[in-house]
């Protein structure tokens, strides 16, 4: 394996760690292992496909969705990906599927940007939903690392069509599909024409400075903003973050309601079907206007 962009995205870490909040300063401490694919720290799943995983995600996916998930165009383009490398498909990557059906419906954008992905769930759903667009994929250094391993593992990118950001004042090279950018040089996205950008789950462990800083990136590119996050969440070290109080702006948002497919989660022990800790929202606004 080329291990360039490996070694780009760990000489970034210690910077990343100066922004991190109180949550992924206990998932992702000087020992985790964060090359490993198989770890969740926190930020999803990723587990090999076998016949008995394989029944008990889809008894416990019809239990909390009912049959419809699975005929989804989405799920089965998903399925045939994570087929061809033995990827499970997990709750993780069912709620995703709901919001690329969700997502879908708009406008196909040139540029894409995820704030906080988690193995890999959102760029190969944005790769199968709209195979046209770049992707910028934005998190701290060990969590791309987990990312871009994941992608190798399941040969979806090749490296010659990634590109680590490693200055704010980086020019993007052409055609490179997929965009790494180390948390601590959000900076770079400020007026880069992006069309859509996409948090799941992230912001609701950040710092509340560290949202403030991506509201202001976000809206420097007047695009539309998929917003999915914990109504209420009190981190480890106390910090307290509100939905409602996020910087939205004076702006109104074509939906914002609690999030359907993000209210319940299943598990392999009991009790085996459970609720969220707190309730989950999401929204979609449309900063050209």
């Amino acid at each position: 394996m080329n291990n360039s962009i490996l070694d780009k995205l760990e000489k970034f870490i210690e910077f990343d760690n100066k922004t991190k909040s109180s949550h992924w300063n206990l998932y992702l401490n000087s020992n985790a292992n964060y090359k490993n694919p198989f770890e969740s720290f926190g930020f999803g799943s990723y587990s090999k496909k076998t016949l008995f995983k394989s029944f008990l995600h889809y008894i416990f996916s019809i239990l909390i969705f009912g049959n419809n998930i699975f005929k989804s165009e989405t799920y089965k383009n998903y399925k045939i990906v994570f087929d061809k490398s033995k990827r499970q498909i997990t709750i993780d990557t069912i709620r995703h599927i709901f919001t690329f059906d969700l997502l879908k419906s708009i406008n196909p954008p040139s540029n894409v940007c995820v704030i906080g992905d988690g193995k890999c769930n959102f760029v190969i759903g944005n790769l199968l939903t709209f195979p046209n667009s770049r992707i910028f994929s934005i998190n701290l250094s060990q969590t791309l690392i987990n990312d871009y391993l994941i992608l190798k593992e399941m040969k979806i990118l090749d490296d010659t069509e990634i590109q680590i950001i490693e200055n704010e004042h980086d020019a993007i090279l052409e055609n490179k599909k997929l965009i790494l950018i180390p948390s601590h040089l959000k900076e770079f996205l400020l007026n880069k024409d992006i069309d859509l950008f996409v948090n799941i789950a992230s912001f609701q462990e950040m710092t509340i400075d560290e949202i403030e800083n991506y509201f202001r990136i976000i809206k420097s590119n007047n695009p539309l903003f998929y917003c999915c996050n914990r109504e209420y969440k009190k981190l480890v070290g106390g910090e307290e973050l509100y939905f409602d109080s996020y910087p939205w702006g004076n702006i109104t948002k074509k939906f914002n309601e609690d999030c359907p497919w993000h209210q319940k989660l299943y598990q392999v022990k009991y009790p085996f079907i459970k609720k969220y800790d707190g309730n989950i929202k999401h929204c979609l606004i449309d900063y050209s206007k």
